[in-house]
């Protein structure tokens, strides 16, 4: 069973935080994230395959599975174009904001909106990628999606065939 997203992304603030704005940790390399100007880190050990979150400064990084990243770049451009629109799109901060005023099980008051969020999170990425003319990382996500089949692709996400397509549909769209 995966970690939850909400743990990880306790664990990823406390290692990526400074008080200097321009320090990182050594053992977390950067990549060049396209998408955005956004710091992007690659963590070989992310049991997720990519994440949203911020700093300990409430500096918005996102975080990204090495594997992915050398496996399969379309993909690893589908999720970090996908993490950054979580960021643009206020995501990550509404959710930080609400866990911070609401008692010891956040979770629960914030999974409704996890599927929509994802959802247009895809959504956002494809436009993205249509604009930089990345047809091949589109599809790479969409492929990746639909291995999930009827599953969902998270807790209280979509399942992958609901996001497969989405993200097909908004492809379709001028």
């Amino acid at each position: 069973m995966r970690l939850p997203v909400l743990l990880i992304a306790a664990v990823v603030s406390a290692c990526v935080s400074s008080s200097d704005a321009l320090a990182r940790p050594i053992w977390a390399p950067t990549i060049d994230n396209p998408y955005c100007a956004i710091t992007t880190f690659v963590l070989p050990d992310l049991s997720e395959q990519a994440m949203s979150t911020v700093d300990a400064d409430e500096r918005p990084v996102i975080v990204i599975n090495g594997l992915t990243v050398r496996q399969t770049r379309a993909y690893a451009n589908f999720l970090m174009a996908h993490e950054c629109c979580h960021h643009t799109l206020g995501h990550v901060a509404n959710v930080h904001r609400r866990l911070g005023q609401l008692g010891p099980q956040p979770f629960f008051y914030i999974a409704p909106q996890l599927k929509g969020m994802e959802l247009e999170a895809d959504c956002c990425a494809v436009r993205m990628l249509k604009f930089k003319n990345e047809p091949e990382s589109i599809e790479a996500g969409r492929l990746a999606m639909s291995q999930f089949g009827s599953s969902p692709t998270g807790a209280h996400y979509p399942t992958g065939d609901e996001r497969a397509d989405n993200i097909a549909a908004c492809a379709a769209k001028d």
